[in-house]
């Protein structure tokens, strides 16, 4: 009988659920912070343990998966309304049932040593330096794929913008700046940094204003900034929300308005 271990055991589920998170957020264009996906396969590695239970049998089983995947898309992701959060949980499920039916597959057809499948369970017997060498070779892939699809998107890079607040409305252009993706620190929200001078007094005024910082290619600081009733980008609404940092000074060139990439691939 195969021996497994406690800590490879926690160590492979933490892995595997942040993988399939990640890839959940960037599928759904989901605005959440890496912390709270952290969070939630922390969670998702704990509560994996229950496998191991006495009476772990066909019922505890669907139990356990439905309220196990619900919380870990809570932890992750935040409440959200009862469609958008069958369509995270859908999505979560469904990568998930990709990635163990492909290891499944492989463990059915070529019987590979060091794989375990126990109650619908996938273990690997792998070292911890091996583990740690996966995760760095995944997330160096992952960044390499998201800087050259950057590169290679040849998409309009500027893009019409309205805020709506209780007080009216703005509407200005806003370019799209690879060197750019501020978010408000507490809530993860992506920031579009737009100039004081396109909002009027009033709007600026009845707003609850907060300190952005930033720390973008041409330098950092802080902005203050405010969280719009509405925004949408070439008619198009974001539905997640953003926030607006208001820039006292001139930004670069005939741009009144910077945007990140967070924005564009929402688009």
């Amino acid at each position: 009988m195969q021996t497994i271990y406690v800590d490879t055991f926690f160590s492979l589920n933490l892995f595997i659920n942040y993988l399939i998170l990640y890839l959940v957020r960037k599928f759904l264009r989901i605005n959440s912070r890496s912390i709270r996906l952290i969070f939630g396969a922390v969670f998702g590695a704990l509560i994996a343990f229950l496998v191991f239970l006495p009476c772990y049998n066909m019922t505890f089983s669907i139990i356990y998966k439905i309220l196990s995947t619900v919380f870990i898309i809570v932890i992750s992701f935040g409440k959200a309304k009862l469609r958008t959060s069958l369509v995270r949980i859908l999505t979560f499920v469904g990568i998930s049932l990709i990635f163990s039916g492909s290891v499944t597959l492989i463990w059915l057809v070529f019987k590979p040593a060091g794989i375990v499948i126990y109650n619908d369970t996938v273990y690997f017997d792998i070292s911890p330096a091996l583990l740690i060498l996966c995760t760095v070779f995944v997330f160096i892939s992952l960044n390499i794929y998201e800087k050259l699809k950057i590169k290679l998107c040849k998409g309009t890079k500027v893009h019409n913008i309205t805020i709506y607040t209780d007080s009216g409305k703005s509407s200005f252009a806003s370019l799209v700046d690879t060197g750019c993706n501020i978010r408000e620190p507490f809530s993860g929200l992506p920031v579009i940094i737009a100039e004081k001078e396109l909002f009027s007094e009033n709007e600026i005024n009845n707003q609850k204003l907060r300190v952005i910082p930033y720390n973008t290619l041409s330098g950092e600081g802080m902005l203050k900034g405010f969280k719009p009733n509405k925004i949408d980008i070439d008619g198009k609404e974001v539905k997640n929300g953003c926030y607006v940092a208001l820039s006292e000074n001139k930004l670069k060139g005939e741009t009144k308005s910077l945007m990140g990439t967070d924005f564009w691939e929402a688009i």
